[in-house]
């Protein structure tokens, strides 16, 4: 109220309570705003757990699972594992009759499979999963080592003293390693006893004929004795020429010439003028650098890689932007245990004597993989290896296992006869294996499709999971269906492996996820007897 003294309206007065009460609410609208906010972040993140729970919840109600539980069986379509049903009848896929096993049994899997599970497409797409065939494609191996310059050893030779005891070297005409000689030219002269006592021998025998030739020569065997004395100075190196200069001069004084076998450098020179050598002992090594050894060293795990005959080039420091190419000439047939390593060696001309005994070069090795001996005798494996059932018409105790499936005959209902040719029949395991028998059987059947001239069937390395002991690839078998296998593989060329055994050409891998594939497996237990992603109708 107003009043004359106090002429302000009167204003409202808030206690405490109230105010902390205000700010209760105040603080409680905000934390209600940033629940809701938490809330439906939460639903997008879990959307698929939450979306699977309920679909769980929802067939509960229905009571098919609760029935089939209840009776300790179930039915189910070993083509297709996700049709399951609760009573006996037939599969809406494939039309086969529904298998039937205790409710959350294993499935068991077809041979050779290690892992299936399937996924629904959503989460194919999720996990970026790209499948693509099993395809031919034309492989090079290649291999880069270290190698070494080296002498060719059959263009070397080792010119060393015949004459029987000792010899002096009595003048050098080469004073040097390094030098180039001739073939047929002296290196050295030799003075040896034995050799002036043959010369003399040789001398004497030739007088003594001149002077008596009507002598009998049975009492006095001249021409016998002159015979001896050249078969000795041919024995230690003399040459007819030599022998004839000797009987034409009269030569008592001669010195054995040391002559080079061949043309070359002198690469090695162990005796100085005047020093005394023994029959046998080395005084020259000359070697032909026209023509040169290039010696690689290839790693155990390499070297079947490599065989006879295959291209090879080589390059060296000393000449960069040239490369020198040759062919394979040998294997070393033994491991040299230190290095682990194979030598290879490859013949290469060296007119201009650019390469040098000693140099290092980098050697790279490239062949076809299709070229090399491993697959060259799995092909002829291949090739011999019978595949088709032995018998035109057989029965189901010779053939057991269906073409189309690769399980035992009679698992999925009595086995269907079916007719491919007029004398040839095989047997199947439902009627749902008939049109993809008949539409590839050479697929089926195992005849395995001749490979293009120069290629492999290839996987790219994506799609391998090498676990260290065996390597595994994952198959779409059917469309989100994928089957693990083991794969034996060869070495690994650029992005690709080549396939030894375990695949076919035409089989769907995937390329892209196949890890997280594999993950799915292994954080399931069950992953190889059970389908995520979808649902049981």
């Amino acid at each position: 109220m107003i009043s004359p003294d106090n002429p302000k309206i009167d204003e409202p007065t808030i206690s405490r309570r109230h105010k902390a009460w205000l700010v209760f609410k105040v603080i409680e609208l905000r934390l209600r705003f940033v629940m809701v906010l938490v809330i439906t972040g939460l639903v997008f993140g879990y959307w698929d757990e939450l979306s699977n729970r309920y679909e769980k919840w929802n067939r509960n109600r229905t009571g098919v699972s609760k029935t089939v539980s209840d009776s300790g069986m179930e039915f189910y379509c070993p083509m297709h594992p996700s049709v399951v049903r609760d009573k006996p009848s037939n599969c809406p896929i494939c039309g086969m009759p529904l298998s039937q096993r205790k409710t959350g049994l294993k499935e068991d899997l077809p041979t050779g499979v290690l892992a299936r599970v399937k996924l629904a497409p959503n989460r194919i797409a999720q996990a970026g999963i790209r499948t693509e065939p099993v395809a031919f494609r034309p492989l090079i191996e290649s291999v880069t080592t270290v190698g070494q310059i080296q002498f060719d050893e059959r263009r070397m030779a080792r010119i060393s003293s015949k004459a029987k005891g000792l010899s002096r070297v009595e003048k050098l005409y080469v004073n040097f390693t390094g030098d180039r000689v001739e073939a047929g030219k002296p290196l050295a002269d030799l003075y040896s006893p034995e050799i002036y006592q043959t010369v003399r021998e040789l001398l004497l025998a030739k007088h003594t004929i001149a002077e008596r030739p009507t002598l009998n020569t049975s009492r006095f065997n001249g021409p016998d004795i002159l015979e001896i004395a050249r078969e000795k100075l041919t024995l230690w190196g003399v040459t007819p020429a030599q022998m004839d200069d000797i009987l034409t001069n009269n030569r008592a004084d001669f010195k054995l010439p040391l002559l080079s076998p061949i043309s070359g450098i002198v690469v090695r020179k162990n005796v100085v003028e005047g020093q005394y050598v023994n029959e046998g002992d080395p005084i020259f090594e000359v070697a032909d650098l026209r023509h040169v050894w290039v010696t690689a060293q290839i790693f155990e795990d390499q070297i079947s890689r490599v065989y006879v005959g295959q291209k090879v080039h080589a390059s060296v420091n000393a000449i960069p932007g040239k490369n020198f190419e040759g062919i394979v000439a040998f294997i070393d047939p033994a491991l040299n245990p230190e290095t682990r390593t194979v030598a290879v060696r490859y013949d290469l001309a060296n007119t201009s004597g650019e390469l040098k005994p000693g140099m290092y070069a980098t050697v790279t090795v490239k062949t076809p993989v299709s070229e090399t001996p491993l697959f060259r005798e799995i092909l002829a494996q291949k090739n011999q290896k019978i595949h088709v059932v032995a018998k035109p018409s057989p029965t189901v105790a010779d053939q057991k296992i269906c073409p189309v499936t690769k399980k035992e005959l009679g698992s999925m209902g009595p086995p269907i006869n079916v007719s491919l040719t007029e004398t040839r029949k095989v047997w199947i395991c439902c009627n749902s294996c008939e049109e993809k028998l008949k539409s590839n059987p050479d697929k089926f059947l195992g005849i395995p499709e001749p490979a293009p001239t120069g290629t492999v069937l290839t996987i790219p390395e994506s799609s391998v999971i090498d676990t260290g002991t065996r390597k595994i690839v994952y198959i779409e078998a059917e469309p989100g269906v994928f089957e693990g296998r083991e794969v034996t593989l060869g070495a690994r060329s650029g992005e690709f492996y080549p396939v030894l055994d375990g695949l076919e050409p035409g089989q769907r891998i995937a390329t892209a996820g196949s890890f997280l594939i594999d993950a799915e497996t292994r954080l399931n237990p069950g992953a190889s007897g059970t389908y995520f992603g979808s649902t049981k109708p």
